[in-house]
C-alpha cells in the first residue's frame, strides 16, 4: 500500500506517467507468491500429492523471475522533469526490495515442502536450479523483452530463442553475467533470509 500510494504522490505532482509501469511490474511480483499461498493451503490439508502440486510448482515457476525482476527497474533511473532523483531512488528501492521479498517468501513455502518430503540437500538443490533459471527468465524479460504470457502466446518464438541460447550463450553477451548474478544473490540473500528466521524462533517466547 506504501508503495503503490508513494507512487500515486509520484504520478499526480509530475503530471505524467513515468514509473506507472512499477504497479504492473508490482502486481506481475504478486503472481508467484499468490501461487505459492495457494500452494501451502493444498499442503496444510494434505492435499500435496505431486500430480496435484506439479501444475502449481509449473506455473509458480515460470512467474517467479517476476519478483525479482523488479530490483533491474532501476535501469529507469535518471534526473525527471520536476520530481527530484533522490525520491525517484527511494520509490525504487521500494518496489524493488517488496519485489525481492515476494520472491524469497514465495521460494520458502516450496523449499520448505521438498524439504519435508525429501530433505535437506533437495530443497537446496532445488533452491539453487530455482535460482539459475531465474536469472535466465531475468534475462529474457529485461535483456530480450519477453514476458511471461509469451510461454502461451509464442511458445515456437520464445523456445527458437531459447534454443539459440543453450547452442552458443556466449554469443549472447549480456546472457552469463545475468543469469549467474541472480543464481548468486537469490540463494545468498535467501540463506541469510533462513538463518534470521531461524535465530529468531530460537529466541525465547517464539517456539512457533
Amino acid at each position: 500500500m506504501l508503495a503503490v500510494d508513494l507512487l500515486a504522490v509520484r504520478l499526480d505532482w509530475s503530471e505524467r506517467a513515468s514509473y506507472a509501469f512499477l504497479s504492473w511490474n508490482l502486481f506481475l511480483a504478486w503472481a508467484p507468491y499468490t501461487l505459492a499461498l495457494l500452494a501451502r493451503v493444498l499442503m496444510a490439508r494434505g492435499l500435496d500429492e505431486p500430480w496435484l502440486m506439479a501444475p502449481l510448482a509449473l506455473g509458480w515457476l515460470a512467474l517467479f523471475p517476476n519478483a525479482p525482476y523488479l530490483v533491474t527497474d532501476f535501469i529507469h533511473l535518471r534526473q525527471r522533469p520536476v520530481v527530484p532523483l533522490w525520491f525517484d531512488a527511494a520509490l525504487l528501492a521500494l518496489f524493488a526490495a517488496l519485489g525481492w521479498m515476494l520472491g524469497l517468501l514465495s521460494l520458502e513455502i516450496w523449499k520448505r515442502w521438498l524439504e519435508a518430503r525429501w530433505g535437506r540437500g533437495a530443497a537446496w538443490a532445488f533452491v539453487a536450479a530455482t535460482s539459475v533459471l531465474c536469472g535466465y527468465g531475468i534475462y529474457l524479460g529485461r535483456v530480450e523483452r519477453w514476458n511471461s504470457w509469451d510461454v502461451l502466446a509464442e511458445p515456437g518464438r520464445l523456445l527458437a530463442a531459447m534454443a539459440s541460447h543453450v547452442r552458443d550463450p556466449l554469443a549472447h553477451r549480456a546472457l552469463p553475467s545475468v543469469t549467474l548474478l541472480f543464481a548468486l544473490l537469490l540463494p545468498l540473500s535467501y540463506a541469510a533470509y533462513e538463518a534470521l528466521i531461524a535465530r529468531r524462533r530460537r529466541q525465547p517466547g517464539n517456539a512457533s
